[in-house]
């Protein structure tokens, strides 16, 4: 992979507009970004109230004072409502389970940085993700970050191609220990700020109680075995996931999975933890950075973190459809959550799950005999 730094031979080139909260990762960007050179202008976006860190924004400008940066704060919370939080808040009511971070970067954080680095005649943008920027080809793609521990490369999946050229990751070659390091210059309390929440507007472990907030009701609904009989009753399936096991709310004689949610009839579907093995699925509103090819073989993360599976993928409905078929059987994801196309390091695209194929009993039994000959 071949990664360029300065892209450019304006002077703009040499003025980046930086992703600001104060913590650790953006502050350890902003000093990179000042070593190498650049001419940095910070930003803070003022997205959510009630759950955000009160000091957030308080700890940004003092990063940015103790750095000699410009600090900019722009106040975008009925903004992020509308086009984050609303939607969030409707998919958990459809019976998906949505990551709103997927869409906010591209969507929201790096579309209103982009649109505020131009009006100050800043060519780059940056933030502290741990994820890089490299050519392939003459095109610009996102990249895994060295280390794999600290990547976010999933998060980031559909940054369009005019984006990539314009985004700075400071921290894509770096560890966690190396950020704190760098961040530690500035004093203790930056260097020992925690790290950001999985989703900034959410306290941890209350999502149930963000929801009812938001509106949604607990409603008695049926919990369903997969012949469609009625097993048991719940209060919301809004409430469950595909692929939970705990927590459902009753005791039903025997350990159950989630197999299935429809939130419009207010139905869930148990079965064996046998039963949530999948070797194919169907993504929708795919994205790519690229035109994609019609067929592929690659590798396909359904988590964060998680282990990148080998699959097949056939490229349908102009690019906004993928069915994939998996190598080996898979446990279930969710659906509405994203699955990104990885080829090694390079991401390719991604998509969101949308329908799941259960691993037939022909397979199932060979997996079986396979194992049982290991063992």
């Amino acid at each position: 992979m071949k990664q360029d730094k300065l892209r450019k031979d304006s002077p703009a080139s040499k003025k980046v507009l930086l992703g600001l909260s104060g913590g650790v990762d953006s502050t350890a960007s902003a000093s990179l970004l000042k070593e190498q050179g650049y001419e940095v202008t910070a930003v803070s976006l003022w997205t959510w109230q009630e759950e955000e860190d009160p000091e957030r924004l308080e700890r940004a400008s003092q990063s940015a004072a103790l750095l000699g940066l410009p600090h900019l704060i722009l106040d975008v919370r009925d903004d992020f409502y509308q086009n984050v939080v609303g939607p969030f808040v409707a998919a958990w009511g459809q019976g998906l389970t949505p990551n709103p971070c997927v869409f906010c970067n591209p969507n929201f954080k790096f579309d209103k940085m982009a649109k505020l680095a131009d009006e100050l005649g800043c060519h780059y943008i940056a933030t502290g993700h741990y994820a890089r920027v490299g050519r392939h080809e003459s095109d610009y793609w996102l990249y895994r970050a060295s280390h794999r521990r600290q990547d976010q490369s999933y998060f980031l999946y559909r940054l369009p191609a005019d984006l990539l050229e314009r985004i700075l990751f400071p921290l894509g070659g770096k560890s966690k220990d190396q950020a704190r390091q760098i961040a530690s210059r500035f004093g203790d309390p930056v260097a020992q700020a925690r790290d950001s929440q999985d989703i900034c507007f959410l306290a941890k472990g209350q999502l149930k109680p963000f929801l009812k907030k938001q509106g949604l009701k607990q409603e008695e609904g049926p919990f369903l075995n997969p012949q469609g009989q009625v097993v048991g009753h719940h209060s919301g399936a809004w409430q469950f996931t595909v692929g939970q096991r705990r927590h459902l709310g009753q005791a039903l004689g025997q350990r159950m999975t989630v197999l299935a949610i429809d939130g419009h009839k207010n139905t869930v579907t148990l079965g064996d933890e046998d039963q949530a093995m999948m070797e194919a699925m169907t993504l929708t509103d795919c994205f790519w950075p690229h035109p994609p090819p019609t067929s592929l073989e690659l590798e396909l993360q359904l988590r964060s973190q998680g282990i990148p599976h080998p699959a097949s993928v056939i490229v349908t409905d102009q690019g906004r459809e993928a069915g994939v078929r998996f190598k080996q059987a898979v446990r279930f994801s969710s659906p509405g959550q994203s699955a990104v196309f990885y080829q090694g390091d390079r991401i390719l695209g991604g998509g969101l799950v949308a329908e799941m194929t259960p691993v037939s009993p022909m397979r199932q039994l060979a997996t079986c005999n396979f194992l049982e000959k290991k063992l």
